[in-house]
């Protein structure tokens, strides 16, 4: 094994899964029905050393904290039963080397033609002024805070008092609400008028670098740490606890609220509209991270967890877009330098399905300032560069706003 190797096995001996951000566009409801339960593999898993997990479930918990007078969140879908591995697992396939694309070096990012998706080119834009419902957040996590309009206008944004420095600060996907967390709790305001409104949550959501995800429809958000997630609807202030979010998951919500996830290394989790989960191992695809969910799709951050000599053609960090009822590889899109430069680090994360064909992706080129947000067709492999924002700010996007006009 020659040094690079070894410096790459060291990297993914501290490997850990991030979660992500979610879908934007509820499209082809009616192909998720198709999904047909697998059968007779109980078999083939246990010659395969893998052992079935039970589903977790989405189920409604009673919370100990707080004053819990104001109207009581849906408990939304059914939890699912327990099931054998012979009714619900099954095995995704391997990337087919069809569908992998050429590799791509992020540096040279700033070289890809411009997409017009309704924003200014660069972040912040030049003006000032007021903003009402916005493309895009900016924050330093220090001072500077600001809100981008589809314009181009920017407006700094005042955030609750002693958040800290690690804290999360996100824009809804429909550019209305801002939501933040940190030391001093959870607030959320309208951008349109009004102040911070802070709602009381568990202590195990509080504090610096708590993960907060807006659920589709911009009502709801979940909370995370490493601990079970939170989920609050923001009109009711109602609360659920999500036990299937406990640990360092990857984790995303489709159009319709139904979650997937990784409960653990080698193995994702669908929720079913009939209350079922579908569990998958996916050993062959390696370590999916800050999953996106269409109606249709999948996709992801791919780190890679293989060391070969010669390597794989598929032996690379990358993203990965798959088939949501099947995980066959619609496309597979290698980038350049050594695993875990990009993927585990958070330098390259999917943010949203624009169409059925479109990923909306942010890249950090390695030892550059600026980092970028891009668009791949996962058919074609046409990546195409958006907006650019200095990498001194963590950003968030308006994703349901995005559109070329």
């Amino acid at each position: 094994m020659n040094s690079e190797h070894l410096h790459e096995a060291l990297e993914r001996a501290t490997d850990a899964v991030a979660p992500v951000g979610m879908a934007a566009d509820a499209l082809a409801t009616a192909r998720r029905r198709r999904v047909q339960r697998r059968g007779a593999l109980a078999g083939l898993v246990a010659a395969a050393a893998v052992s079935a997990v039970v589903a977790a479930t989405q189920g409604v918990a009673a919370m100990p904290w707080g004053d819990r007078s104001a109207a009581p969140m849906s408990p939304g879908p059914t939890p699912a039963s327990p099931t054998s591995a012979s009714d619900s697992l099954t095995f995704a396939p391997p990337i087919e080397a069809g569908r992998i694309q050429p590799v791509w070096d992020p540096r040279d990012v700033e070289g890809l033609r411009n997409r017009d998706l309704g924003m200014s080119p660069t972040l912040p834009g030049a003006r000032t002024g007021t903003v009402t419902t916005a493309v895009a957040l900016l924050d330093d996590g220090q001072e500077q805070t600001m809100v981008v309009g589809r314009d181009g206008v920017a407006q700094a944004l005042n955030l609750p008092a002693g958040l800290g420095r690690q804290r999360t600060v996100q824009l809804s996907p429909d550019g209305s609400r801002v939501a933040a967390v940190g030391i001093t709790g959870f607030f959320w305001r309208e951008l349109d008028g009004g102040d911070w409104r802070r709602v009381e949550v568990p202590d195990t959501v509080t504090g610096e670098g708590i993960e907060l995800t807006w659920l589709p429809g911009s009502g709801s958000l979940v909370l995370r740490s490493h601990l079970p997630g939170v989920r609050i609807d923001l009109e009711t202030d109602g609360q659920r606890e999500l036990p299937e979010l406990n640990g360092y998951v990857a984790w995303a919500a489709d159009p319709a609220g139904l979650l997937t996830y990784t409960p653990r290394r080698g193995e994702l989790v669908s929720q079913e509209p009939d209350g079922e989960s579908r569990s998958v191992i996916i050993t062959p695809l390696e370590s999916l991270q800050r999953l996106i969910v269409s109606a249709t799709s999948l996709a992801a951050a791919r780190a890679n967890s293989s060391i070969a000599s010669p390597p794989a053609v598929d032996d690379r960090d990358g993203l990965i877009a798959l088939d949501r009822d099947t995980l066959a590889t619609r496309g597979y899109l290698p980038v350049r330098d050594s695993s875990s430069s990009y993927v585990d680090g958070g330098a390259l994360s999917a943010r949203a399905w624009l169409d059925d064909d479109t990923v909306l992706f942010s890249v950090h080129p390695l030892q550059a300032d600026e980092a970028h947000l891009v668009t791949w067709d996962v058919e074609s492999g046409e990546l195409r560069r958006v907006t650019s924002w200095s990498g001194t700010y963590s950003a968030s996007f308006a994703t349901e706003l995005l559109r070329e006009p």
